[in-house]
Parts: structure tokens; sequence; C-alpha cells
């Protein structure tokens, strides 16, 4: 049997219209052998939806990560469990030049990845914006989550 969960962890942001969530920032998906973890796209929000670092595309990529790395601890998962990201960014060009800021959060792996440049992400002053899928054993997810 197949379970989903889907998550609004307190430590993350969560976008609200008209009184309602928009959409949750974190799923899981987990059956018997193996869990999947999803963790909607995010920025260098703060829980409060201040966004950190204007202008400075390094200080935003360091609290993404951070911003996904919480929704990750949340699920029971780590950036070694990832096994697929897309990022987007407003600037392709200077993303490259503060791109070892990701390495700091994927130490051990790198996994398949794309990279999209727009012209506006959800904020005007965001700069960049991650979404991660992760698989983990489902023990790891039942010890995070119930």
């Amino acid at each position: 049997m197949i379970k989903r969960q889907f998550m609004q962890p307190g430590d993350m942001w969560r976008r609200f219209e008209n009184g309602h969530l928009l959409y949750s920032p974190l799923a899981t998906i987990h059956g018997a052998d193996h869990a999947h973890v999803y963790v909607a796209g995010q920025m260098a929000r703060m829980p409060s939806g201040e966004i950190v670092g204007k202008g400075d595309l390094r200080a935003q990529l360091r609290r993404t990560c951070e911003n996904v790395e919480i929704g990750l601890a949340h699920a029971g998962a780590t950036f070694d469990d990832v096994v697929r990201t897309t990022t987007y960014v407003t600037n392709i060009v200077e993303y490259y030049k503060v791109s070892d800021e990701r390495f700091k959060f994927f130490r051990n792996n790198r996994p398949p990845s794309v990279l999209i440049e727009v012209s506006r992400l959800g904020h005007p002053d965001a700069m960049v914006e991650i979404e991660v899928e992760a698989i983990i054993e489902p023990e790891r997810l039942k010890q995070a989550v119930e």
C-alpha cells in the first residue's frame, strides 16, 4: 500500500492565499521498501516570508539550501539522499560564480540536476529557487514524521 503525507513544517515558509494553504512545502510517498521525499521549491526565505540576502546571490543560495535542508530533515532525509534537483535562477552567469556554495550542502553526492534561467521568481527579490527529490528507507521516514 502506498501512503502519502503532505506536511507543513512550522520552521518553513508556507504560502497562504485567501486564508488557505496554497501548497504543501513537503510531501512524502512511501510503501514497504522505500519512501520518496519531495521538497517544494525553496527560496532564501525566513519562516516569516522575508527574503534573506537581497541582491546577494551567494547569501540567497546558502539560505535556499538551508531551507531545503530543513525540509529534508523534517522527513528524515539528508542531502546525501537527494536523487534529483531543479534549480531556477534569475541570472545563470552569476549563479555559476557562486555555485561552489552548493557544495557545502551536497558534499557527498552530485545528483542529476537541471538549471533553468527565468525572468522572475515568486518574490521580486528572489534570485534562486531549488526543489529536490530524495529517496530513503521507510524506517527513517517513520521515525521522522510519526
